[in-house]
């Protein structure tokens, strides 16, 4: 998992670079939210930090590390369900356009990878993995001055499998896919 997230931050520092950012492009990144669950999952709690840049008024790009624990996960795997957390690392894009005043609204994309790990269940250990993930969504911004901007946004997010293999003196393993319907609250702070 290090050597994929110091792999992902070296390219995104390389892209930065490569394009002669100045500090005035730079921004932070907090953000927090819900991801309701889809298919076997009851939901996550969305918590995330990252860093960006402004190529233009239009046009942006970020890596944001998230760190989201899943209420439950149905393994069908004797009836328990399972607590298990994922970190993904994703690369997004966005494009804005601005609407009235300091309003605008947004559409993005991102890809990267996700590290996903489900606890024991009934009869199952859990089986970490590290899986490919994407997000896509749109939402609507704020900016409150020259360095914060506020926005609210919508997010469909893929992140791969989470799986459990059985215990000794049972056999299979169990994956199950985690995807959600994400909302989520971001404040950016440009430098």
């Amino acid at each position: 998992m290090k050597k994929y997230l110091l792999s992902s931050l070296a390219l995104a520092g390389i892209m930065v670079a490569a394009t002669g950012a100045s500090a005035r492009d730079m921004y932070g990144v907090v953000n927090a939210g819900y991801g309701f669950g889809t298919k076997n999952s009851d939901g996550a709690v969305i918590m995330g930090v990252g860093a960006g840049y402004e190529m233009n008024e239009m046009v942006r790009s970020d890596i944001i590390v998230d760190y989201r624990g899943w209420n439950k996960i149905d393994f069908k795997n004797g009836g328990k369900k399972a607590d298990a957390w994922s970190i993904p690392v994703l690369l997004n894009v966005y494009g804005s356009y601005p609407v009235y005043g300091n309003m605008g609204v947004y559409a993005m994309a991102g890809l990267g990878m996700s590290y996903n790990h489900a606890d024991s269940t009934l009869n199952a250990k859990s089986d970490d993995k590290v899986s490919f993930a994407w997000n896509i969504g749109a939402g609507v911004e704020y900016a409150m001055n020259d360095c914060w901007t506020l926005d609210l946004g919508y997010r469909y997010t893929d992140l791969g499998k989470a799986k459990v293999k059985a215990q000794e003196g049972y056999t299979g393993h169990k994956s199950e896919e985690l995807t959600s319907h994400d909302i989520k609250l971001t404040a950016r702070y440009a430098f």
